[in-house]
């Protein structure tokens, strides 16, 4: 039996849908904030033939990972939000921005009224909140590199990064309401 089970492939991949919040005075996953703590999600892809273990610390999208088992699969790969991750079909790219959107309380099919949208790229991350009593149009900029528990929002100190990643992400947010 034994050599019955090692010709067999044993192919899966876990994950989660969000991570869970346990600071700042909020708990669980129901909050509009999106620090790392509820958008850094595990993700294990055990491939075809893997006979060692590849870490990816580029920051990569739950979009990832449909074109990854196509990658994985030899299939054709669509052009899309998505790509293979870095190591299983796909190469690193530091100037792709990865967009994480809490938006429980608006219809799918309307425009984001109220909303947390958060875009990372390289080693920084802008956070948009849109709507809120409390915040009803305020951005948070962190060096992640530099403060991975995102405590020193730098959005007033580094205003040339700020204005450019602000930009960015309401770019993306414009084309993806009208698309």
């Amino acid at each position: 039996i034994q050599e019955e089970i090692e010709d067999y492939y044993w192919d899966f991949i876990v994950t989660s849908d969000h991570g869970e919040f346990f600071e700042r005075g909020e708990y669980g996953h129901d909050t509009p904030l999106l620090y790392d703590p509820v958008i850094r999600i595990p993700l294990m892809v055990f491939a075809p033939g893997q006979s060692q273990r590849v870490d990816v610390h580029a920051p990569t999208s739950s979009a990832d990972v449909l074109p990854t088992l196509l990658s994985l699969a030899g299939k054709d790969v669509p052009n899309g939000e998505g790509r293979p991750l870095p190591g299983l079909g796909g190469s690193e790219d530091a100037e792709r921005p990865v967009f994480s959107v809490e938006a429980k309380q608006v219809s799918a099919f309307l425009p984001l009224s109220r909303a947390s949208i958060s875009m990372v790229k390289g080693t920084k991350k802008m956070i948009h909140y849109k709507g809120y009593e409390k915040y009803p149009d305020a951005f948070e900029l962190y060096d992640l590199q530099a403060d991975g528990e995102e405590k020193r929002d730098l959005f007033l100190q580094d205003t040339v990064t700020a204005a450019k990643m602000k930009q960015e992400l309401l770019d993306y947010l414009s084309q993806a309401e009208t698309t």
